[in-house]
């Protein structure tokens, strides 16, 4: 990779790494990229410093990826990794701007406030390409309005495929903004096991998901569809489902269909389970109808198992050849496809060729290299010299509003904000006082960032409740 100002030469690269504790977000889904993300900028030499949810989130990434830089996001990090980049400003790769729900705060006030440039990772528009199922609901939609918003203003859009490139600059209006295509990349411990021969007979693995999309009633459709002498001794392994309703509807439809015999509804599991499911299944479908990649495609893949899918959207740039893809709103053909990666030898051979050429297609490596091109390519001409946060910004609360004053004033430096709970919020409701320092401490983690304080600091009386999930920190540890 040819050298830059940009990222390398030392200067890291801030990484959002909230996603790993985020509640929908963590295990298989954007907080697994995130953390391959992270993997792959280390493999190929750059400095990712994870802007980790507290000290709780850096506990959890140091349990993902040991040896890795990360540290509680707040406005004394920014500071530090200023300083250690000298006067080139640190990129702020933003992984939660398309997350779903909205992040709080997908750019934190203390990245704005020291004018870092920002790169953002757009993982797909299917929310906004298909309203009438997504955004039903008021706040959904104006949730969806702001983030469009919130996109347009960011330096430079990573995307995650071609089509959710090319999908974004449409639906979010993004114009003459540059929007990369990094693709993806597969866990390395998605590995073959050569020790384990692939039963043949054996199992056909679908990875699905309680969302319309991932299509699974047409594919247990097409299961049904097999022929007797096809379908016999085998077995659909249906992985996923979420919700215990989506399962339920499923179950009925494998009894409805007569094949409760060789269909087995397995939920959720952990990934060291999938991971040996895949490595001994005699074939892998993914049936989905709207991908922004297709991870399960590549994960598949990299187990050494066939693996066929569907054609359109992203599937198409990642799987890369036509033989291996069907049609997934046309259950016939997609039964086709089935029994002839069963039963045709040739093809077989031909789909487990495919398969190891997409398995190292989407490597860690690659992606590295891709998002660190990225940054270094463009980072926008009109970024100015980095900007130090100014003075700390120091946040007091207690139970009542006139004990938070009263901590207030023996501080040895100016506190920005009041924060309190209790009794205090009734104080704060007769306030004729228009100070905007006074809040409900409540607010912070819901509609305020912990991280817009340099220090949060709570009278021993004040509620630790309101404080859920969130640092409470004391001078000392600064």
């Amino acid at each position: 990779m040819t050298g830059g100002p940009a990222v390398v030469g030392g200067v890291p690269v801030l990484v959002d790494g909230r996603a790993v504790s985020h509640p929908t977000a963590s295990g298989r889904g954007i907080g697994r990229w995130v953390t391959t993300l992270v993997r792959s900028l280390i493999v190929v030499g750059e400095r990712p410093v994870v802007m980790a949810d507290g000290h709780r989130g850096v506990e959890q990434w140091h349990d993902l990826i040991d040896g890795a830089d990360v540290r509680p996001l707040d406005r004394a990090l920014v500071r530090e990794v200023l300083e250690e980049s000298g006067d080139v400003a640190p990129w702020f790769v933003a992984t939660q701007l398309m997350l779903h729900p909205v992040s709080l705060d997908a750019i934190p006030v203390t990245v704005s406030e020291a004018g870092l440039p920002v790169a953002a990772v757009m993982y797909d528009v299917i929310p906004q390409r298909y309203p009438s199922r997504y955004l039903v609901h008021a706040a959904a939609a104006r949730q969806s309005e702001l983030r469009s918003a919130l996109a347009r203003t960011v330096d430079v859009m990573l995307a995650i495929s071609e089509f959710a490139a090319v999908t974004a600059r449409h639906e979010l209006a993004l114009g003459s903004m540059p929007i990369i295509d990094i693709g993806s990349a597969v866990d390395p411990v998605f590995t073959p096991d050569d020790s384990h021969a692939r039963a043949r007979p054996g199992e056909t693995v679908v990875v699905g998901g309680p969302d319309e999309r991932k299509n699974v009633p047409r594919m247990l459709r097409a299961w049904a569809a097999l022929d007797a002498e096809v379908r016999s001794g085998r077995r659909l392994v249906v992985v996923g489902g979420g919700d215990r309703v989506t399962r339920d509807r499923w179950n009925h439809e494998v009894v409805h269909l007569g094949i409760s015999d060789s269909v087995r509804l397995v939920g959720s599991i952990p990934e060291s389970e999938l991971i040996a499911l895949l490595r001994t299944a005699e074939l892998s479908v993914f049936p989905s109808t709207e991908e922004g990649f297709g991870l399960p495609v590549v994960e598949a893949a990299a187990c050494g198992c066939p693996v066929i899918c569907s054609r359109g959207s992203s599937l198409d740039q990642v799987i890369g050849d036509p033989s291996a893809q069907f049609d997934p709103y046309d259950v016939v053909a997609m039964a086709g496809s089935i029994t002839a990666a069963l039963n045709d030898a040739d093809h077989r051979g031909h789909l487990q060729t495919v398969a190891r050429a997409v398995a190292t297609t989407w490597t860690v490596e690659a992606l590295g290299h891709r998002v660190a091109d990225a940054l270094r390519d463009h980072r926008p001409e009109s970024t100015r010299q980095p900007i130090r946060p100014p003075r700390r910004r120091i946040a007091v609360g207690a139970e009542t509003l006139d004990r938070a004053r009263e901590l207030a004033a023996h501080r040895a430096e100016p506190v920005s904000s009041l924060l309190v709970g209790g009794t205090g919020l009734a104080d704060l409701e007769r306030s004729s006082d228009l100070d905007e320092a006074l809040r409900p401490v409540g607010m912070v983690g819901r509609d305020v960032g912990a991280d817009e304080f340099d220090l949060i600091v709570l009278d021993d009386v004040a509620p630790a409740s309101t404080m859920t999930g969130r640092r409470r920190e004391v001078e000392a540890q600064r």
